[in-house]
């Protein structure tokens, strides 16, 4: 994008920069890193109406990372109910108390990505929004703006990621960069969306080749996606004091989620604990063993049908795991395959 193109984006983003919690009136005003770190990864497979609210009430009990380093994974997690993908704050608490011990958020690309959690694209928001660096950014919205403005008809993946981070780096090579980053962001949030893209409204339709060729919804392209049969089990193993055990090393289509331990078995698996269950609980231990039922589901490409176990322990909840009240389950677990299972198994 030439200067010209870039000048109209400055222009468009002062006049339409959404009021947020974490974005300081005076746009040019370089960010706190730590809100930084915060609201982005809040924002990750998440909508920024639901993050306002998460934000607030966060900073308000984690105001600097010290806090937050200080802070159990218990209260991170109470504080991150009904944000999902648990892994993110486990990840957040972990590389705080690295940070802590090391006197401040680091200002390099390779340290910030050596910390849990955070990636190329968080690396380079928290290094241009907060220390105001030449670091370019890559999150859908840019990859959605990039493929129409130059029709580009082919996704970031493997070697072709770096045709798109090479216009990334080349929007941010300039002092303005902590804004065309942000700029961009914000465009694809509000005008340049995935479905009926606003062309009409956008600063950037003069230089897009998409929209020019009346094409700009062809792009990117879509994913081909092949439906996969998944036949499986799902555990809700109650402690003694009336626990439910969540883990977050799941199939593919919950990773990094908390949620209900579960796995792979045959369609018509045999009465009994799954054998993978072991992993989580001491079976010599088990008070009783209950067959629930199953349900059929759907995430992704996944066509689900799982079986249900309920597994009371004798034994209180300990250990290395995640144990929550089955008062708490309905937030922390934020993905309807374990909301179901649970219904099955405690009903």
């Amino acid at each position: 994008m030439d200067e010209n193109i870039l000048k109209h984006l400055r222009a468009w983003f002062k006049k339409n920069a959404a009021t947020l919690p974490w974005r300081p009136a005076e746009l040019d005003t370089p960010r706190n890193p730590y809100a930084v770190w915060i609201s982005e990864t809040m924002l990750q497979q998440t909508q920024v109406s639901t993050v306002k609210d998460y934000f607030v009430r966060w900073m308000e009990r984690f105001p600097d990372v010290e806090t937050l380093a200080k802070a159990s994974e218990e209260e991170v997690f109470k504080y991150w109910q009904g944000l999902g993908y648990y892994s993110r704050a486990r990840n957040i608490l972990k590389a705080a108390r690295i940070i802590a011990e090391n006197a401040g958020m680091p200002n390099t690309r390779k340290e910030l990505e050596s910390l849990p959690g955070i990636g190329a694209y968080t690396a380079g928001a928290i290094l241009s929004l907060a220390f105001h660096k030449r670091e370019a950014i890559l999150d859908g919205n840019l990859v959605r703006i990039f493929s129409r403005f130059y029709a580009l008809n082919f996704l970031p993946d493997g070697k072709a990621a770096e045709t798109y981070w090479d216009y990334a780096r080349n929007v941010a090579d300039s002092p303005k960069a902590y804004m065309h980053n942000e700029a961009l962001m914000e465009l694809g949030r509000t005008v340049c969306k995935s479905k009926t893209p606003n062309c009409t409204s956008c600063p950037l339709a003069i230089g897009c080749r998409a929209y020019h060729e009346g094409r700009a919804e062809e792009f990117p392209p879509k994913r081909t996606r092949i439906q996969k049969d998944w036949h499986g089990t799902a555990l809700v193993i109650e402690s003694a004091d009336g626990k439910i055990l969540a883990v977050s090393d799941g199939q593919a289509f919950l990773r990094g989620q908390l949620a209900l331990p579960h796995f792979e078995t045959q369609r018509n698996a045999t009465a009994g604990i799954p054998q993978q269950a072991e992993r989580y609980i001491d079976s010599d231990k088990v008070a009783s063993v209950e067959d629930c039922g199953s349900f059929k589901h759907g995430i992704t490409v996944h066509k689900i049908e799982c079986r249900v176990q309920h597994i009371k322990l004798k034994y209180k909840a300990a250990g290395r795991f995640t144990w929550v009240s089955k008062d708490a389950a309905k937030d922390v677990f934020a993905n309807s395959f374990s909301l179901k299972a649970l219904k099955l198994a405690l009903s």
